[in-house]
C-alpha cells in the first residue's frame, strides 16, 4: 500500500488528477516488476542451463522512510523551518547479460509524504510544494566487451570509491558527479557513460551526461540548467582516472566541463599504513580547481576558485580518531550540484567550503558491535572561519557544527532483515554574526531495507 497526502491549498481536481496519476504509475511500475520476477524465476527454474540473460537477472526493492526536520536561524531576523517525513524507495531491475555483452535495466523512483506541514517545505524529501516524486529514473541499456562497458540512457552515476578495507568511510560520492543519495531518492542522468579497466591497477572513464535529474524532482533538464545557467541547454563532458598502484593506496584525476558554464578539475589521494593487526594510519589529500566557462553563463561575469584539503585517520580496535583541513579560494564557493562531495568536510548540515573559509574538523567514531551487533557510532565538530562574499568582499558569520550519529546495520544472512539500516543523526550550527550567536539544527532518521524479489 502506498500513502500519499493531499496538499488541500490545491483545487479538489487537480488534487484527485494528481494522485490517481502517482498511484497508477506506482501500480503498474510495481506489477511490471512482479511480472518480470515471476517471468524470469519460471524461465531460470524450467531449464537448468538457461540463458545468463534470464539466470543472471536481478529484480529486487530497496525500501526507505526518511524523516527530517530543520530549523534554520543563519539568516537573521529570518527564522526558516523545514519537516517532512517520506515513505518510498527504489523498485529496480536488471537482465543478465546476453551473449556477454549486452544488459538492460531500469529503475522507479518513489517518495510519498507521510507527514509534510504545507508552511515547512525545503526538506528535499519530497517534490517543491511536498508533493510526491514518481518517477522512471532509470532506463539503460550497457555494452559490454571484456573489461570495458558502455551504458546508454538513463542511469545513476557511481564511481566506486575505493576505500581501504577497515577504515571509516568518510564520503559517499567520490567525484564532483555522483548519485548524491542523501535524502529518499538520488541524481539520476541522461547519459552515455563509458569505464572500464586498462590493467589491474588502472580504470578510466569517459561520459557525456545531457540531463540530470535533481533529488526532489521527476523532471530531467540540461546540466547547465541544473547547476543554476538560467536557460542553459549545455551538457556535460567529463573523464577519469582511478589509480591503485599498491594496497591500500589510491590515487584519482578528473576533468568536467559544461560549455560556457563551469570547468571542474579534481585530484584525490589516499592511503593506508597498517601499523599492527588493530591498528593503521590514513592520511589523504585533494585538490579542486572550479572556473567558469566560455560566455560565463553561471554568474555573468568570469569567476575562479580552488579547494585544497587534507584528511588524516587513526583507528585501533573499536575506536577511530579523525580530523581534517580545509581551505577554499576567495573567488567563489565551491559548488556541489551533482554529488554530496568527495570533499572531507561534507556534514550533515553544512559543506564547509565558502569562498576565503577555513576550516578545521576533529572526530571520534566506534564500533560498538562488541556491546551490541551492527551499532557503530560518531561524533565530531568542524569550524569554518574567514568566508567572504566572493562578490562584495564582505566578511561572513564564521560557523560551527556539531554532528552526532549511531547507525545500526543488520547482517543476518539469509533473514528478511539482512542489510537492514537504521540512522539517526543530529547537527547542531551556531553562526557567530554580527548580531549575535544563531543557533541552528538539523535532526535525520532513515531506514534502509534492500528485498530481493527474484
Amino acid at each position: 500500500m502506498i500513502l500519499t497526502r493531499i496538499n488541500m491549498h490545491k483545487p479538489l481536481s487537480s488534487r484527485h488528477k494528481a494522485l490517481s496519476s502517482r498511484l497508477e504509475i506506482a501500480r503498474v511500475s510495481a506489477l511490471l516488476t512482479v511480472g518480470l520476477a515471476s517471468t524470469f524465476g519460471v524461465l531460470a527454474q524450467e531449464t537448468a542451463s538457461a540463458d545468463p540473460f534470464i539466470k543472471d537477472a536481478v529484480v529486487g526493492f530497496n525500501a526507505r522512510t526518511f524523516y527530517m526536520n530543520v530549523e534554520d536561524n543563519s539568516k537573521p531576523p529570518a527564522r526558516t523551518q523545514k519537516e517532512a517525513w517520506a515513505l518510498g524507495g527504489k523498485l529496480f531491475g536488471r537482465t543478465g547479460y546476453w551473449k556477454d555483452a549486452l544488459q538492460f535495466g531500469a529503475s522507479y523512483y518513489l517518495s510519498a509524504p507521510l507527514y509534510a506541514p504545507d508552511d515547512k517545505d525545503g526538506t528535499l524529501l519530497l517534490a517543491p510544494g511536498q508533493d510526491t516524486i514518481s518517477v522512471l529514473g532509470e532506463l539503460y541499456a550497457r555494452l559490454k566487451h571484456e573489461n570495458n562497458a558502455l551504458t546508454l540512457g538513463r542511469q545513476e552515476i557511481d564511481m566506486g570509491y575505493k576505500r581501504a578495507g577497515g577504515v571509516r568511510s568518510n564520503r559517499s560520492d567520490a567525484t564532483y558527479v555522483g548519485r548524491f543519495d542523501n535524502r529518499m531518492v538520488p541524481v539520476t542522468y541522461e547519459a552515455a557513460l563509458l569505464g572500464g579497466r586498462l590493467d589491474e591497477s588502472l580504470n578510466y572513464y569517459a561520459a557525456w551526461v545531457n540531463k540530470a535529474k535533481p533529488r526532489n524532482s521527476e523532471d530531467f533538464s540540461h546540466v547547465g540548467s541544473v547547476i543554476g545557467a538560467a536557460g542553459s541547454d549545455s551538457a556535460m563532458w567529463m573523464g577519469g582516472l582511478q589509480f591503485a598502484p599498491m594496497k591500500d593506496f589510491w590515487v584519482q584525476g578528473w576533468y568536467h566541463q559544461v560549455s560556457d558554464v563551469i570547468r571542474i578539475g579534481f585530484l584525490d589521494a589516499d592511503y593506508v599504513v597498517r601499523l599492527s593487526k588493530g591498528s593503521y594510519l590514513r592520511l589523504a589529500g585533494q585538490y579542486t580547481d572550479q572556473r567558469s566557462d566560455g560566455s560565463n553563463s553561471l554568474t555573468g561575469k568570469p569567476f575562479s576558485t580552488s579547494n585544497a584539503q587534507a584528511y588524516g585517520e587513526y583507528g585501533i580496535d573499536w575506536l577511530t580518531l579523525y580530523g581534517a583541513y580545509s581551505r577554499t579560494g576567495s573567488g567563489a564557493d565551491i559548488r556541489l550540484p551533482f554529488s554530496s562531495g568527495p570533499i572531507y568536510t561534507q556534514q550533515v548540515t553544512r559543506t564547509f567550503v565558502r569562498a576565503h573559509e577555513s576550516v578545521w574538523q576533529l572526530g571520534i567514531g566506534a564500533d560498538l558491535g562488541t556491546w551490541a551487533t551492527g551499532l557503530t557510532a560518531y561524533f565530531d565538530v568542524t569550524s569554518g572561519k574567514d568566508a567572504i562574499n566572493p562578490s562584495s568582499g564582505a566578511k561572513l558569520a564564521d560557523e560551527i557544527e556539531y554532528d552526532l550519529g549511531v547507525v545500526w546495520t543488520v547482517k543476518q544472512k539469509g533473514s528478511y532483515l539482512d542489510g537492514l539500516r537504521t540512522r539517526i543523526r543530529s547537527g547542531w550550527v551556531t553562526d557567530q554574526t554580527s548580531v549575535g550567536d544563531k543557533k541552528s539544527t538539523d535532526l535525520r532518521i532513515d531506514v534502509n531495507l534492500p528485498i530481493n524479489l527474484l
